[in-house]
């Protein structure tokens, strides 16, 4: 899914801040600082991450100009992370075949076989097989509105509220939260009464009703115990206000 294509599923965020005077210049900088390097088979690095062209995520060696990311009031830049999965049966399975090849053509004894030997095959192992398959990538696409100071990024899970939120502000320097109703409401444009409603506003219940329900059971056993008289209604709602400890915090039906 992304910005451009796929299904438009998105995180908001509200960034806490502006574009620089010089937008165009700065922002080639910090975001070339942060491009992404694609990884190499021979290098010990498992994982690379960073910012590429959301029309050509794919292409290393394009540099990230402005006119791929700055369109008016809009950043629009898409965060790639790579990552070798190279499953560890399969290595395994091939270090030691390569080992037992070594044994059969160059007549070693099998006990001279140090663990500095199998883990020097291994490692030679673990290249070949990285030359014979692609990393894994994820892409997330960030459209930043600047106008409006927030980002939706089109994404899901961690990848988004840690590592594509911290690369954006190691990148970009604004602070980033996630967008929920309650942090957005703060960022309306209200009159004095609204902003006097919205600062007086507590958490409720979700389901009074059958919260009220479940109190009520509960406290129907606890009285009725191994009785089979009936309880009166009004005891048992002053016991499920009981049972509930509700004081200050009553729920909205006993008010």
């Amino acid at each position: 899914m992304g910005a451009l294509n796929g299904s438009l599923s998105y995180i908001r965020f509200l960034i806490d801040g502006d574009l620089p005077k010089n937008p165009g210049a700065t922002l080639e900088k910090s975001l070339e600082s942060r491009r992404f390097t694609p990884l190499s088979p021979s290098q010990d690095t498992a994982e690379s991450a960073g910012w590429v062209a959301t029309e050509a995520p794919f292409d290393d060696g394009r540099p990230l100009t402005r006119d791929l990311f700055l369109f008016g009031d809009l950043v629009v830049v898409t965060y790639r992370e790579d990552k070798w999965a190279v499953p560890r049966p399969l290595l395994k399975r091939e270090t030691a075949r390569r080992i037992q090849k070594i044994i059969d053509e160059e007549k070693k004894d099998p006990d001279s076989i140090g663990k500095a030997f199998v883990k020097a095959v291994e490692a030679a192992v673990l290249v070949e097989l990285k030359q014979r398959t692609f990393p894994r990538s994820k892409l997330v696409d960030v459209v930043w509105d600047t106008k409006r100071r927030e980002a939706r990024v089109f994404g899901r899970g961690t990848i988004v509220t840690e590592r594509v939120a911290s690369l954006f502000e190691r990148t970009f320097g604004p602070r980033v939260d996630v967008g929920v109703y309650a942090a957005r409401a703060w960022s309306l444009d209200l009159g004095s009464r609204a902003q006097g409603v919205l600062e007086r506003l507590s958490p409720g219940w979700l389901f009074p009703d059958a919260l009220q329900n479940a109190i009520e059971d509960e406290a129907r056993e606890r009285l009725s115990g191994d009785d089979d008289e009936p309880v009166p209604a009004k005891a048992t709602k002053a016991k499920a206000k009981e049972a509930s400890g509700a004081d200050d915090d009553a729920p909205p039906w006993d008010n």
